[in-house]
């Protein structure tokens, strides 16, 4: 089933390329999006296409990080309707709680999750699993609206820390200036953290009463999205699979459900837990391989296979070739840039 997402998402897009003396309509057509497309006049576009354009433009343009740069063009307004749900939010941690909770009325193709300790939060940030293509440009889209709307509620914030998927960038001058100085790359998943004592802060336009009203509308339309349960079992998945693999009982449970209703929420979405997890592992293994610098031992680990020759046969049967033919780079641990 595609995937979709409004060309809102594009916004500033032709600027961004006309400062890099690209061609908006080649790349528009390389990318397989329509003709003439304006993010001023929102339509669907398949995420896939977009994910496709954001690293084509960069290869195209030789901006490695065009992605994060584009996100220096755009604001939550970019989500159309929901913007206004997170603008009247009271605090830092509401703003990211609808954030988490509502995102799949805007799109069902990239996914956001939260992950709650007594320190803080991990905002989690990615494309959903089937698109087969790379998460780098998306997510560090995705990050840089972020931060960047936090730092409208807290001039001169900057994230405890920031972890991504892929390898470093050769240029790290936009990452340190966007996103603040703590980032890891190589590693297990692309997250922002942010302290318990931040959540907290109030933001600069709340309103309770407002925020009531806007959060009962978008309760509603989650509820009605096609789509919307596989997105937060896929969440889960991604949530424990570095550590562990989860089972039909445990995810009916952490989502308040029984485990035949979920099975029968699951199968008129058109999949199962099964195929979830399956897609998952599929799509993190090629990320992995292809934009991060780990080993096929450690990624093996990761994706929870017994062995690397469980992961090269999984390999086969996903995409027709062995990881070490998959991969680039060399093998390098998590580390800062």
């Amino acid at each position: 089933m595609a995937k979709w997402v409004s060309s809102s998402a594009l916004s500033g897009a032709p600027d961004l390329v006309a400062e890099l003396a690209g061609d908006w309509d080649a790349l528009l057509a390389e990318a397989g999006l329509p003709a003439g497309i304006s993010a001023a006049s929102p339509q669907l576009i398949e995420i896939a296409g977009f994910a496709r354009f954001l690293t084509l433009a960069a290869d195209r343009l030789e901006c490695e990080s065009f992605g994060l740069r584009l996100s220096g063009y755009q604001g939550f307004s970019v989500l159309g309707p929901l913007a206004s749900l997170l603008g009247s939010a009271n605090t830092i941690g509401e703003l990211l709680h609808d954030l988490a909770a509502y995102f799949p009325v805007f799109t069902v193709g990239a996914l956001v999750a939260l992950v709650e300790s007594p320190a803080g939060i991990e905002v989690n940030y990615e494309l959903a699993a089937g698109t087969g293509l790379a998460h780098r440009h998306i997510t560090e889209l995705g990050f840089g609206i972020l931060v960047k709307e936090i730092r409208r509620h807290l001039p001169g914030w900057s994230p405890q820390y920031i972890s991504l998927r892929h390898a470093p960038p050769a240029n790290r001058r936009y990452h340190a200036q966007l996103l603040g100085p703590t980032i890891y790359t190589n590693a297990d998943r692309n997250t922002i953290f942010i302290a318990r004592a931040e959540l907290a802060r109030p933001t600069c336009e709340g309103s309770v009463v407002l925020h009531g009203e806007l959060a009962a509308r978008y309760d509603a339309m989650r509820q009605s999205t096609p789509g919307a349960v596989a997105v937060n079992v896929e969440n889960l998945v991604r949530a424990f699979l570095p550590h562990a693999t989860i089972d039909l009982p445990k995810t009916a449970s952490l989502l308040r459900m029984s485990r035949r209703t979920l099975q029968r929420k699951l199968a008129h979405e058109g999949t199962s837990l099964a195929q979830i997890v399956d897609a998952v592992r599929a799509d993190l293994a090629l990320s992995y391989l292809q934009e991060s610098r780990l080993s096929v031992t450690q990624i093996a680990e990761l994706l929870q296979f017994s062995e690397t020759s469980a992961l090269s046969r999984a390999m086969v049967r996903w995409y027709g070739q062995s990881p070490r033919a998959l991969k680039r780079g060399q093998p390098r641990p998590c580390e800062p840039i």
